[in-house]
């Protein structure tokens, strides 16, 4: 930079030329410049922290009263849920202690008639046992080894249809709850025919036919031999699964 009068070198940060004493006009626009720079970011600082204050104040309460707001309803949510739930199940029992004579005529002739699913369903959703010998607890093993039968039903079919829809996920959840359910009802009846002693003795002859049902639905739909049956209660769940994709693709 040079000065303007003289031509001597001058410094941006030279107000006047050594040389001749003039202004140095640059040196000057450019300290306006920076003077106009700072008392503008001073103000736009000034807005910012004023903005943020007022922010602080106004808004974050109304976020903090919504947040409220929001986890006061899920909780009435949850606990009208849960208080629905719980006069259900407290219509139920009485219910059931009202007309268990009629409920016991009802899950008589669904047993009969080997009607398990609705059997299990009235179990699980409304607590409808079968009772018999005064005991409520004497056919425990029985829905037990009911629920392994429909799980393997269910799954075994799971996997047949997985095959038609080309899906893998739903073909490999299937075949494991397959396996699962089988090595499961074998655990029961290993427990029911060694260690209950609590079970009704009406609810054995029912049990091994559920236990015999879910073996012929195994053999129809699976090509399992009687062999093969013979030897699932030694099988855990990796050989079951083992079996299982041998006899419905080997």
């Amino acid at each position: 930079m040079k000065c303007n009068n003289c031509g001597a070198p001058l410094q941006l940060d030279q107000k006047f030329c050594p040389n001749c004493g003039s202004p140095n006009e640059q040196g000057l626009k450019h300290a306006n410049d920076m003077e106009n720079y700072n008392r503008k970011f001073n103000r736009t600082r000034s807005k910012v922290i004023s903005n943020s204050k007022w922010f602080v104040k106004n808004i974050t309460p109304i976020a903090v009263v919504m947040l409220s707001a929001i986890v006061l309803a899920a909780a009435l949510i949850a606990n009208n849920s849960m208080f629905g739930y719980r006069v259900t199940e407290r219509d139920n029992k009485r219910y059931n202690k009202t007309h268990n004579d009629e409920i016991q005529v009802q899950l008589k002739e669904l047993l009969d008639n080997e009607d398990y699913g609705t059997l299990y369903e009235l179990y699980n959703s409304a607590d409808r046992l079968i009772m018999t010998d005064d005991n409520k607890y004497g056919w425990s093993s029985f829905y037990t080894v009911v629920y392994d039968y429909l799980e393997i039903r269910k799954a075994i079919c799971g996997v047949k249809e997985a095959d038609d829809s080309s899906s893998s996920y739903s073909w490999d959840d299937n075949l494991n709850r397959a396996a699962r359910a089988v090595v499961d009802l074998e655990d029961t009846m290993n427990r029911v025919l060694s260690y209950d002693t609590g079970k009704s003795k009406e609810s054995i002859s029912y049990i091994e036919n559920v236990y015999n049902k879910a073996h012929l639905f195994i053999k129809a739909y699976c090509d399992f031999t009687d062999e093969d049956i013979a030897g699932l209660s030694d099988m855990n769940q990796t050989e079951v699964i083992t079996l299982l994709t041998r006899r419905l693709y080997g």
